[in-house]
């Protein structure tokens, strides 16, 4: 029930953007504090909480990889895309996990250092286990929702950002994400992020460019 709360949410949030937009000269919402025009990339680990074993072959960690971009329409709808990696292999087997998404972002300013995000979208996620060139490939795909936060600690030098998101499919875990991002030249910055979920831990260190 929670989660479809969230969901719902998320959804009025998100539809109710343009008449925001078109009232925001009447109600006092002004622009967002960041840019959501932005691509950026990422490499990183992924650890599972429990140990995967496949033919005696033990998997405590993943490496992970991924690419992502936004684009800003307005002052408070943005549009999202990510692709995501994870791999590892040992002797006789392999295990790899993709994952494709797509969102909807609605940044709401608060006051001149904060921005608050529902997110909503869609992701398609494929596993595949490999061993002796043998493959056995699962994928799904589910609606995806979160709320995310963004904070100029230093303007224009240094930002913190934090959030959860989940997705409706069946046994899914929530994700709390921490970041940090330390800016130079106006448009670039580097990127430490930490995922938790009762699931897995995920640190990864990318760049983004941001309009």
């Amino acid at each position: 029930m929670q989660n479809r709360n969230a969901v719902a949410l998320a959804a009025v949030l998100t539809m109710t953007a343009s008449p925001l937009m078109a009232q925001e000269s009447q109600s006092g919402i002004g622009k967002s504090n960041f840019s959501y025009s932005t691509v950026g990339g990422y490499l990183g680990r992924v650890t599972p909480d429990q140990e995967i074993v496949v033919l005696d072959e033990v998997y405590d960690d993943f490496g992970a990889a991924g690419i992502n971009g936004s684009l800003q329409l307005a002052d408070h709808l943005a549009i999202g895309a990510a692709l995501d990696v994870i791999a590892n292999e040992g002797n006789r087997t392999e295990i790899t996990g993709t994952s494709v998404g797509l969102s909807v972002l609605v940044p709401v300013p608060i006051g001149d250092r904060v921005d608050i995000f529902p997110s909503i979208g869609f992701v398609r996620s494929e596993v595949e286990a490999c061993v002796d060139n043998f493959c056995v490939t699962e994928d799904d795909s589910a609606l995806s929702y979160g709320l995310f936060t963004r904070i100029w600690v230093v303007p224009g030098a240094l930002e913190i950002s934090g959030g959860f998101s989940d997705t409706d499919e069946d046994n899914s875990d929530s994700t709390t994400s921490i970041g940090a991002a330390l800016w130079f030249r106006e448009h670039h910055s580097i990127e430490l992020d930490f995922d938790r979920s009762d699931s897995f831990d995920a640190v990864t260190v990318g760049y983004r460019y941001s309009l």
